[in-house]
This record gives C-alpha cells, structure tokens and sequence, in this order.
C-alpha cells in the first residue's frame, strides 16, 4: 500500500499552503500528493496557473501529483475554474480530483481521480466511472470494510483508496456556517475560517463537542484513525490510504503510519503516538466497523 496526503481542507492562505506542501514532498515518505482547493471557491489563494506551478515544483520529489477540484461546483465562475484546471492538468500530464459530477463531465477522457465526495457507492457506479477516465476511487468515508470489500471486488484496473486519517469531511452546503457564526453574508465573510487552522469547533447545547465547521463543510469533531486497521486493510487489497492534512505535526503522523505499515511500529504504539500528537483526544473509526462513527473500536 503507499500513503497520500490529500488535499489541504483548511484555509491556511498561499504561503501557508506551498510550505505544506513543499514539506511533505521533500521531508516525508508520502507516495501521492492531492493539491487543491476543495471546500470554497474564495479560498482560491493559487490561481490554476500557481497550482501548475507548485505541482512542476514538486514534481522533483519523485511523488505523484494529482490536482484536486471543488467538492460543490455552483457558479459559471466555478465551472470556468475546473474547466481551466482539467485544461492545464490535461497538458501537463497531471491527473485531476473530481469531487463534483461537474468535474467528471468536464475532465471525461483524461485521467482522473474519483474523490471521497462523488458517491461511488456501488460496482456500477465504479464501471462507469472508469468508463469515462477514471483510474482511481476514494471511497466515500460512511462506508464499512465490507462495504467497501463488495463495491470494489471485481473492478481489477481501477485502484482503491480509503481516507484512513483526519477529521472527516461529511457535508458541503450552499451556506457558509462559519459566516454565520459570526452573523456575516457568504459575500463578505472576511475570510474567518483563516482564523481556524483545524476547523471551527461546534457544541451541543449541552456544550459538548459534536462536529467542527470549516465554512460550506461539515466535518467530524473527532479525528479518524484507521492505523490499527492495517493489516485489515492490506487483506482488503487497498491500494492507498489518504491522510488528511492537519495544521501541526503532519510530518511525524506520516512517518508513524509509514513505520506501522512496514512492520516497524507495532499498531498499539502507533495508536499510542498518534494519540499523543492528537493532545491526547479520542479518535473515531466507527464507520469502518458497521459501528456508530463516534465510536473507537480498538
């Protein structure tokens, strides 16, 4: 199996985003690297020419680049957008990240990623996106191991990912939440999700931690944690685990699931470190389990 680190799914502004990326691929034994903006249009801080530019840079470290695109495609402006991005990825031998149907349309016949937010929920699903130029699949994160076991049994070309680390990324709406919290319009939200490098922490009304908005996203409030599931899911045949990009340490989750993977790091120390790193919160892996997604099933 090889590790990606997917697309940054914070706002973490132009500087912030390049250094990340420039890190894990000259630092960390990542295989893949997913560059792109996901969650809002307005936080098209690399413009798609940038992006290229970046990906060229990076290109050197050996990784694979793919160019990620919008998860909720609304506007002509945004359609333009992947339409330019397909266009460049298309010329310079990048693959793209489709996240919304429209990017499927707009990228047919070139190689593409099928992201964790096109809902690629059946073999079906999966023979006609690989009819249209789909080489890779990133599972949708609700699904359990033996969901995602019968969905990708005999589709033998296309290769398999699983979101294996982070705060899940559930929902898009047309509404920015984190505007609203601050009783800002969508047109003018100052950009406050610049202010919350890991997502904006919701309460219950009984003040308990329930999820984390980051603008037009929903997100879990507890981060995912499949490093114990390992050698169930190299049984499974998965080609990929993604790792979601946090604000601090990313470099050392990389190296204890890569030294998880290679036998180095036995997966009770891994959880151990990795909880660390996580200031000791509790991790998440429910789903994978058939189990309530709040749940840590060890």
């Amino acid at each position: 199996m090889r590790i990606s680190i997917g697309p940054c799914l914070f706002d973490w502004g132009k500087k912030g985003i390049t250094d990340f990326y420039k890190k894990m691929a000259f630092e960390t034994d990542a295989d893949i690297l997913y560059i792109g903006e996901v969650v809002c249009s307005k936080r098209l801080h690399l413009s798609p020419d940038e992006l290229i530019k970046l990906a060229q840079e990076l290109q050197p470290s050996g990784k694979e680049i793919v160019l990620s695109m919008l998860g909720l495609v609304m506007t002509e402006e945004e359609q333009e957008e992947i339409r330019q991005m397909a266009k460049l990825a298309k010329e310079t031998g990048l693959r793209i990240e489709a996240n919304d149907m429209a990017s499927i349309g707009v990228g047919e016949g070139q190689p593409m990623v099928a992201g964790p937010h096109i809902c690629s929920y059946n073999p079906e699903t999966l023979g006609f996106l690989e009819n249209v130029g789909v080489e890779r699949v990133v599972l949708p994160v609700e699904l359990s191991a033996s969901h995602i076991s019968g969905i990708i049994r005999g589709v033998k070309k296309m290769e398999s990912e699983v979101f294996a680390y982070g705060r899940l990324p559930l929902t898009f709406s047309a509404r920015c939440y984190t505007a609203r919290a601050f009783n800002l319009p969508k047109a003018n939200c100052q950009y406050k999700c610049g202010d919350y490098p890991d997502g904006m922490p919701m309460h219950t009304q009984e003040n308990k931690q329930f999820l984390v908005i980051n603008g037009i996203e929903t997100m879990s409030e507890l981060v995912y944690n499949l490093v114990a599931d390992i050698k169930q899911l190299k049984e499974m045949k998965i080609d990929i685990l993604r790792l979601s990009p946090q604000s601090k340490n990313m470099a050392q989750v990389v190296d204890i699931w890569k030294g998880t993977m290679n036998g180095k790091i036995n997966k009770k120390e891994a959880v151990a470190k990795l909880q660390e790193i996580n200031g000791n919160e509790p991790f998440c892996n429910g789903y994978f389990h058939e189990r309530p997604g709040l749940e840590f099933i060890r």
